[in-house]
């Protein structure tokens, strides 16, 4: 499986924003989808919780002992993302070899910085600063903070989800006029609205028969075996 980097990617500037890296291909939008529940599956977001585990440790098997790194595994619709800071090349490559075969892993995006690992200062202000980033999102009513992720290292915002292209440049607004940010790069998923509003039907359609078959097995009668 190919690693994933950030195809035909396009820097935005802005007066007074952070400098925004689009990656992905853009599909023309039609209407502006609305709805603000999660457009992954419920199996897609179980996977995604044991993906980041899975990758980071297999991630950190492969490295040893002998390669210092600080690497944080983000998963988003079988999409993994790795970021913050590897000691050498050789372990930048092996971290995004690994994650690529890792099972069920649609794709990779190593945005791994080979340096010396940041410090703990930069990381209390990495977590602070995504939260302030997250709850500008939340505070604006065009931004849908659960289509997507947040992911802070060393003040540059990575944003995943699946979104349209409206949604994605307003989102990379928000994070880019966020003081303290250095750098806006978006790895979403970006879809047109009609795309998206038939994946819910069909992620509806998936919960529904998934619930009807939950319940079609705890309300199977069962006779009991008779013994003679």
């Amino acid at each position: 499986m190919a690693m994933s980097v950030l195809a035909a990617a396009s820097i935005l500037t802005a007066s007074g924003c952070a400098p925004l890296i689009v990656g992905g291909a853009a599909v023309t939008a039609g209407a502006t989808v609305s709805t603000i529940t999660d457009r992954r599956s419920a199996g897609a977001i179980v996977n995604d919780n044991v993906l980041e585990k899975r990758v980071s440790w297999e991630i950190s098997q492969a490295l040893g002992r002998d390669i210092d790194s600080h690497i944080t595994v983000t998963a988003y619709n079988g999409k993994i993302l790795l970021t913050g800071e590897i000691a050498t090349e050789q372990g930048r490559r092996i971290a995004g070899k690994t994650a690529e075969r890792s099972l069920d892993v649609a794709s990779v995006v190593n945005e791994l910085a080979v340096m010396e690992n940041a410090g703990l200062m930069q990381r209390m202000g990495d977590s602070s600063l995504a939260t302030k980033v997250r709850s500008r999102m939340v505070g604006n009513e065009n931004v849908y903070l659960s289509q997507m992720k947040v992911v802070v290292d060393r003040d540059i915002v990575y944003l995943m989800g699946i979104v349209t292209p409206e949604e994605n440049a307003r989102a990379l607004n928000v994070a880019a006029t966020t003081s303290g940010v250095a750098r806006v790069i978006s790895v979403c998923d970006i879809m047109s609205a009609e795309r998206i509003a038939q994946r819910m039907r069909d992620i509806q359609r998936e919960n529904e028969a998934s619930q009807t078959s939950g319940q079609g097995a705890q309300g199977e009668m069962v006779e009991p075996q008779q013994v003679y």
